[in-house]
């Protein structure tokens, strides 16, 4: 009876013991799952994030630079012919102006937003066109020049000069003794309103 006894006493003893170590054990196994849920998540929610900023950047990288430095080239020329008293150069600098500012597409640029901006170039253009269409009229030429060199300011200061240095020129005598001023490449005054009888007629006023 008393072996009985024993034997009942240590088998309870051995279970009482075993068992907590066989919880602590299963507790041990369930942690593993846990952090590899939660590792998964972050691991998820970090991808996500990785995703988002391509987007972005390829809507940047859509949006080209104004083509101010294009317009200025073009326009250069054109000053440069009247100033010769060569309406017929003219005429043609005039031409291959308005066919770089017609091409412009203000929405695919960085200054799409930018209405006032689309006025200046669409009158640039108009002035252009009227130069380009009166190749014996350098009279004519002349009077739109002011409007368009006023155009080409404009643009200036809402796009700047695209690296290029320029100088804003004016003439007091032209238009009446109104004036009129002129955008220049050169420090050197060469008049585009008076041309050759009053080349050097004029002063620096702004420097870009």
């Amino acid at each position: 009876m008393k072996n009985i006894i024993t034997v009942l006493f240590v088998g309870a003893t051995l279970y009482s013991c075993n068992k907590p170590d066989h919880k602590i054990a299963e507790n041990k196994a369930a942690e593993p799952e846990i952090k590899t849920i939660e590792t998964t998540e972050a691991g998820a929610t970090s991808n996500q994030v990785v995703k988002e900023n391509p987007e972005n950047k390829k809507e940047a990288d859509e949006l080209s630079a104004f083509p101010i430095q294009q317009v200025i080239k073009g326009y250069l020329p054109l000053k440069n012919a009247l100033a010769q008293d060569d309406s017929k150069k003219a005429s043609d600098a005039a031409k291959s102006l308005f066919s770089i500012l017609k091409k412009i597409d203000i929405s695919t640029t960085d200054a799409k937003n930018n209405s006032e901006l689309r006025d200046i170039i669409e009158s640039a253009a108009d002035n252009a066109e009227h130069i380009g269409k009166k190749s014996e009229d350098i009279a004519h030429q002349r009077e739109h020049l002011l409007s368009l060199s006023n155009d080409i300011t404009d643009l200036i200061k809402e796009q700047g000069t695209g690296g290029l240095k320029l100088y804003q020129d004016f003439c007091p005598m032209y238009n009446n003794g109104k004036g009129g001023t002129w955008i220049s490449e050169s420090e050197e005054i060469v008049n585009p309103y008076e041309g050759q009888k009053m080349i050097n007629c004029g002063s620096v006023k702004k420097v870009f």
